[in-house]
């Protein structure tokens, strides 16, 4: 399982504007007179669905990207070492939120998510570990492009082109993430408390160290320039840490610790 949090009831209302006008913006500054018309309006329409959107929703596509984001990576991390085969195709069920069509947010967040993983990797590229325990044969033989001198790999056959809208009432996987979810909130809003919960759900987790100094299973979001500030779901994270499957391989753990390569995600044209 893997769970990105945000606690909305910390979120402003001007800096999530704020956070949402600076998208807009980055939408569409780098056009200019060169580009084709009929693309100068595809990326206008774009931008005017987001400025559209609601807070709630808005939020919720930030959410949602970060979240394929951190998955992609560590599936690939902890598949590469025990079922490389895995990594040959990706599938992506994601709950609807109409079962009788794709809604215009659904819509604009399946449309940019390439670019807007593209954009990501390169302030915080796409980590392998250059090392023979990890297998990245089947991955790379369906992923891996080159493009303007640039070597990478396809976000669009890897995470879009396989991405359906489903309605969960047809399906038991959708049902039991749901399941999932809405322990874990409960669990972040202390309407349910204890460590045997936040154990059950962290057995389900892969902890790996990110940029922090402490191994954390879950990524707790804000769109504030200022700390989360909720001290009181360290012991929540801690044992729910504690119990996650540990990214490397038992045997590897011992060893050195093996370089890691960094690659660019590519949106395919």
């Amino acid at each position: 399982m893997h769970a990105c949090a945000i606690d909305v009831s910390r979120e402003d209302d001007a800096r999530v504007d704020q956070h949402k006008a600076g998208r807009c913006d980055g939408i569409t500054k780098h056009l200019t007179s060169e580009h084709h018309p009929n693309l100068v309006q595809e990326v206008w329409d774009l931008r005017r669905v987001l400025e559209r959107m609601s807070r709630q929703l808005y939020i919720q596509c930030v959410m949602m990207k970060e979240l394929v984001r951190i998955a992609s990576e560590e599936v690939t991390l902890y598949f590469a070492q025990r079922r490389p085969r895995e990594l040959a195709k990706f599938e992506w069920t994601i709950d609807a939120k109409d079962s009788r069509r794709i809604t215009s947010q659904e819509k604009w967040w399946r449309e940019t998510l390439a670019p807007l993983l593209e954009s990501a990797s390169r302030r915080e590229p796409f980590v392998f570990i250059k090392d023979a325990g990890f297998n990245y044969k089947f991955f790379d033989r369906s992923f891996a492009m080159k493009k303007d001198m640039v070597e990478g790999h396809d976000i669009k056959k890897m995470i879009t082109e396989r991405m359906a809208f489903v309605d969960s009432r047809s399906e038991t996987l959708i049902q039991a993430v749901d399941i999932l979810t809405s322990f874990l909130r409960r669990l972040l809003a202390r309407e349910i408390t204890g460590d045997d919960v936040s154990q059950a759900l962290g057995r389900l987790q892969i902890y790996s160290r990110r940029k922090s100094k402490h191994p954390q299973s879950l990524r707790v979001l804000t769109l504030r320039p200022a700390s989360w500030g909720r001290s009181d779901l360290g012991n929540v994270l801690r044992v729910m840490t504690t119990a996650a499957r540990i990214m490397l391989k038992s045997e590897r753990t011992r060893r050195r610790p093996a370089p890691k390569a960094r690659s660019h995600l590519r949106p395919s044209r």
